[in-house]
């Protein structure tokens, strides 16, 4: 579905799909105003098999699960969900990434975090009633799904899955 479906969409959208940069930063450069963090859920949970093998810790290892919304004037723009084994953070990282209400990104550059990005997986797919419910869109609206690593010394100190509802950059750009 990935090649079909992506011959529909727009500039913006394939941008959304494969930058290795800051999604806070795109979305704050295309609306031209401040991304706000809303924090759904945070909490400290010990990795399970999945989560052993996506960050390669220890099975009960402690994880920061973070999920957020990156909204621009109460508009959902992007959700995301993240995974942090909480022994690979400083602590002031660790304390920023506690607060909830910072962008990752933000807080990498914070604190001169040198890091690469590695795509995992991209899909687009069509929004199910919770997760139309959840975004304020309709159910059956085209989503972008990626997720990815951030290495950092060689470990993966976070990996995340963003979901972006499409129709919200629609008036953004034009098919290329």
């Amino acid at each position: 579905m990935l090649n079909e479906a992506w011959r529909q969409l727009n500039a913006i959208h394939r941008i959304l799909m494969t930058t290795d940069g800051s999604i806070t930063g795109i979305i704050e450069a295309i609306t031209q105003k401040e991304v706000k963090v809303e924090t759904v859920d945070q909490r400290i949970i010990s990795a399970d098999g999945k989560i052993t093998e996506l960050l390669n810790v220890n099975y009960g290892e402690k994880v920061n699960f973070r999920v957020v919304y990156l909204k621009v004037e109460n508009e959902i723009f992007a959700k995301a969900i993240s995974y942090t084994p909480l022994s690979r953070l400083e602590q002031r990282f660790r304390d920023d990434l506690m607060r909830a209400d910072i962008p990752i990104g933000k807080i990498m550059k914070k604190h001169g975090i040198e890091a690469r990005r590695e795509m995992n997986w991209r899909k687009i797919t069509r929004a199910d009633s919770k997760l139309a419910g959840e975004l304020d869109i309709k159910e059956g609206s085209l989503v972008l799904i990626r997720n990815y690593n951030i290495i950092h010394r060689g470990e993966v100190l976070i990996n995340i899955t963003e979901f972006f509802p499409a129709d919200r950059y629609q008036k953004f750009g034009n098919s290329v």
